[in-house]
């Protein structure tokens, strides 16, 4: 419910903080005294279009919060949209927003900034407005389904989950005919492509690490004569020398060395370890030349093989620019087209299979929908009378209400039903959807009426009536009054009235006034109960001044409030 409402430089207000209470809560005041600002207000709050006039004279901005707490029927519905939206979840739920003199409209909800668009949404669950101010889930279509659907009860609900079902597996049998491609002549164009991209790559018997083995070896053969001349340079110092030049080799030095070291050594045995290590460095350098002398013998330079090389590392160049960066990620390439090729070739035949099953799932579907339709209809027989009695006792002798329930052409998760409420207040004239009903008080009225029915299955926490009870008055009034109390066991109610018989059924009652400060004129609120209450009544009786009589009336209608709410149970539960 709406716990609190503050207001802040809006219209004629400039601070203003109501608080409600469950059950009704009824708002009086003079004309002009700012009822319909508070309800503007409200639906600045639900995502309502915001102009900069709305801003106090004088003022730069507007702001307007309200404070919900949300009964347990709606509030996993709530959660779930919060969460959706990444804003924290508490047991209060602060939604606000602020209205700049230069357009900018900020909304906020738990703090956090929000686009009107998400106020909107949250509002359609939070709040109904009926009246001048046309907030109303009612006049959407779609919603019309889902309470006739509900008023139809569980036989209703059994049909709806049938459809639901059989839907959902039509749709998954449809998704997997999709996925074989059941365009024939695309199939085999793409099983062409396939085809080709197979044996392309089968052809190049293509191995994993082969790319790199082919580098080094082009490495090898593109520097071969290099490569040649200097083994054979250091074969030939390590292991002849120059004997022209008289320049020892490797060996030769280190033999040499290692003779004189061995006689250094007989006179300092310290030295016998150098010993061993120029004979260690003797013997691996005599393995070096044996290496070397074996790699010149083996090395073969051949000019083709070389071209060989690099015309394979060309062509793996070439398929890794179409199937991938790497040898290995074109054979894999290669493996899932195999495996698509295959799938396509089983395709036709599954698509077959697939198809059957489809027509059967559709045949199930059509006819849950038709089971669908029926109760829906059984439920719109039962609803449509109700509605045109309680229409009657608000004054509406004459109005009449339809469910319209058309076909569709297409399958839809919830059937194939297009429903939407007709309505029409005067002999003569067609019934129309409730959208074209152009009177706010008719408007109203039937909302009420629909509530009134609809009230057990309703989910949203919180209607707003504002002045539902323009244009009647009498009997049609009391039935009003007493509409909106019952109500009230199921929502909590704001009522905008000038009703006495209205507000005497209050379980809060409000009272907006204007006070002049200086040059100024402001709206007030009194929270009424007492004496005030009974004085606020007695003025909307008559307007007159208050006297005795007046006041004994007002106990009176008091008194008979209170029995009848005893004796129906009416009122917040």
């Amino acid at each position: 419910m709406l716990v609190e409402l503050r207001v802040s430089q809006f219209a004629l207000i400039d601070e203003l903080n109501l608080k409600f209470g469950p059950g009704l809560n009824v708002l009086s005041g003079e004309t002009g005294a700012g009822k319909s600002i508070v309800i503007g207000a409200i639906n600045l709050l639900l995502g309502e279009r915001a102009a900069t006039d709305q801003i106090r004279q004088g003022e730069e901005s507007a702001y307007v919060e309200g404070i919900f707490e949300c009964p347990s029927a709606c509030a996993a519905e709530i959660r779930a949209l919060l969460e959706e939206a990444g804003i924290a979840a508490g047991e209060a739920l602060i939604v606000a927003r602020e209205l700049s003199r230069s357009g900018r409209s900020v909304g906020r909800v738990n703090g956090r900034t929000v686009p009107v668009s998400f106020l909107k949404e949250l509002g359609q669950r939070l709040v109904d407005v009926h009246g001048q101010h046309q907030h109303q889930s009612l006049l959407r279509p779609d919603y019309h389904r889902e309470l006739l659907d509900s008023f139809g009860g569980e036989r209703c609900a059994a049909a709806r989950r049938r459809v639901e079902s059989l839907y959902r597996r039509r749709q998954e049998l449809l998704a997997q005919l999709s996925e074989l491609g059941v365009d024939s002549a695309e199939r085999e164009r793409r099983m062409d492509i396939l085809t080709f991209q197979i044996n392309e790559i089968a052809a190049a018997k293509l191995e994993p690490d082969e790319e790199e083995r082919l580098l080094k070896e082009e490495k090898i053969l593109a520097h071969a004569e290099k490569l040649g001349r200097l083994v054979a340079g250091a074969y030939k110092e390590i292991f002849q020398g120059d004997e022209r030049g008289g320049v020892p080799s490797a060996i030769d030095l280190l033999a040499a060395a290692r003779g004189e070291l061995e006689e250094a050594a007989q006179i300092d045995e310290k030295l016998d370890p150098l010993v061993e290590m120029l004979e260690s460095a003797a013997a691996q350098i005599e393995e070096v030349s044996l290496e070397l002398r074996d790699y010149r013998a083996a090395f073969d330079y051949n000019p083709a093989e070389l071209a060989a090389v690099q015309s394979r590392l060309e062509l793996l160049q070439a398929l890794k620019r179409k199937y991938g960066p790497t040898v290995a990620e074109v054979i894999e390439f290669g493996r899932r087209a195999a495996e698509e090729l295959e799938r396509l070739r089983n395709s036709e035949a599954l698509a077959r299979e697939l198809e059957k099953e489809i027509a059967a799932a559709e045949e199930q579907l059509r006819e849950a929908c038709r089971e669908l339709s029926k109760r829906r209809r059984e439920a719109a027989e039962q609803l449509e009378p109700l509605l045109a009695d309680v229409l009657r006792e608000l004054a509406m002798p004459n109005a009449r209400f339809t469910v319209s329930i058309s076909p569709l052409e297409h399958f839809t998760l919830l059937g194939m039903d297009s429903v939407e409420f007709l309505f029409s207040a005067n002999p003569g004239e067609e019934v129309k959807p409730l959208a074209k009903i152009i009177s706010g008080g008719e408007m109203s009225r039937v909302m009420l009426a629909l509530k009134a029915i609809f009230a057990a299955q309703d989910r949203i926490p919180v209607l707003i009536f504002d002045e539902v009870d323009a244009g009647i008055g009498g009997a049609a009034v009391q039935a009003v009054a007493e509409k909106l109390a019952a109500l009230a066991a199921y929502h909590q109610i704001i009522c905008v009235t000038h009703s006495p018989q209205i507000a005497v059924m209050a379980d809060h009652h409000l009272r907006l006034y204007k006070e002049i400060a200086g040059e100024r004129t402001l709206t007030r609120a009194q929270h009424l109960i007492g004496e005030d209450r009974r004085a606020e009544i007695a003025r909307m009786l008559d307007g007159a001044a208050i006297d005795r009589a007046g006041l004994e009336h007002v106990d009176s209608l008091l008194e008979r409030a209170q029995r009848i709410k005893r004796e129906r149970g009416l009122g917040p539960q």
